[in-house]
């Protein structure tokens, strides 16, 4: 049984699957800080994460998927610069030592990490108050990518090609399956793919490093369409034009969601995680192929145009259409026309 804080620690996170050798790790677990080595007209990428049990899981997650998701959900952020990862800090506020518990998150945290070459440099662990009986993940991720050359929300332009990766809406979907909220005749198979949606979101980070010399903007979809398309619109100074029948939606969505409203949940759900970008038309053929070649799924939803909000369109008409993208303060209206 694990007696405190250190001894977790070095049971659980301090291990060759989690805390690996990386060339650009100098000093990992063990210090005060981590130490770093990046190379000459390098950048370090650096984002966090907070992640609260009610809030961003349920109380009774699996902890070896909700080890996959705390990750992925990090590494969406460097996918969306165009950054390569390279280790990542944890900080972990538990109510209890669950051993079970912190295994099987510390194995699913280890597979992704192993899988993207992102080992664990350091962090923090400590008891949150047992009244609460809540836990909070705290991530924060950190990436290489050559000086001047990140992929930005400020660079789209009017005439650019608006793209996503993946299919949309599905993660929400998910959720209501955990929830218990989902059609009571929805097939096991279509149950298994949209949980899984919303534990393991794709890991978009070839993607970005695609894009990075050819996209002129990018951003992940962490808070849906509606939402975070618009941080590209106002951080470029422009607006967009989006076809709601080109919104890539899955077969077990579809089969989820009643057709009347896929593509609101399409548009506002939340945590699907995969990118969305801008790109002139000159590159697409080539962002195609690269795609391509590693077996992305990419779909074109819209264009950049003058303006500063989003136009939604169905079969060319437009109409007012207001939908809810996710605020953590309040639940802002996203105003559009379709």
């Amino acid at each position: 049984m694990a007696s405190d804080e250190f001894d977790i620690i070095q049971r659980y996170f301090n291990a060759s699957a989690l805390a690996f050798a990386c060339p650009e790790l100098a000093l990992g677990i063990g210090d005060d800080c981590a130490l770093l080595d990046l190379a000459p007209q390098h950048r370090l990428a650096m984002s966090m994460d907070l992640l609260q049990e009610g809030v961003h899981f349920l109380a009774d997650a699996d902890p070896y998927s909700l080890g996959k998701r705390s990750l992925l959900v990090n590494l969406s952020d460097l996918a969306a610069m165009g950054a390569r990862p390279v280790c990542f800090t944890l900080g972990l506020s538990l109510p209890t030592s669950d051993e079970q518990w912190l295994q099987a998150f510390s194995e699913g945290l280890a597979e992704v990490a192993q899988a993207h070459q992102c080992t664990l440099a350091g962090g923090d662990l400590t008891a949150s108050n047992p009244r609460l009986a809540s836990k909070t993940i705290c991530i924060q991720v950190h990436g290489d990518l050559p000086a001047n050359e990140a992929l930005r929300r400020s660079g789209a332009k009017v005439g650019d090609h608006i793209y996503v990766t993946g299919t949309l809406g599905d993660a929400a979907a998910g959720l209501a399956v955990l929830q218990g909220e989902a059609p009571a005749d929805l097939s096991t198979p279509s149950k298994t793919a949209l949980v899984q949606a919303f534990y393991e979101p794709e890991s978009r980070i070839v993607a970005g490093q695609i894009l990075r010399p050819l996209a002129s903007s990018c951003i992940d979809l962490s808070d849906g369409l509606a939402s975070d398309l618009l941080h590209i619109l106002d951080a470029s100074e422009v607006g967009a034009s989006i076809e709601l029948s080109a919104l890539p939606m899955s077969p077990a969505f579809c089969e989820a969601i009643a057709n009347a409203r896929r593509q609101e949940v399409a548009i506002s759900g939340g945590d699907d995680y995969e990118l969305c970008f801008t790109i002139a038309p000159r590159q697409v053929a080539t962002m195609q192929q690269q795609f391509a070649q590693h077996n992305i799924p990419v779909q074109r939803i819209g264009i950049i145009e003058p303006g500063n909000t989003i136009q939604w369109r169905k079969e060319g008409q437009k109409t007012v259409l207001n939908v809810r993208g996710y605020n953590h303060f309040k639940q802002q209206q996203v105003q559009g026309v379709l």
